[in-house]
């Protein structure tokens, strides 16, 4: 069971970087959306 503490700083860095490429996705589908929109409108 040792061992299960050591995985958890690895963890916790495979999550913050997906967190992080989650938070730049929503942020590209957002500019996505806008640029739809404009489209739309002409």
């Amino acid at each position: 069971m040792e061992y299960v503490g050591l995985l958890a700083p690895i963890a916790f860095v495979f999550a913050m970087s997906a967190y992080c490429q989650l938070s730049a996705l929503r942020k590209e589908v957002e500019s996505l959306k806008a640029e739809i929109a404009k489209l739309k409108v002409k």
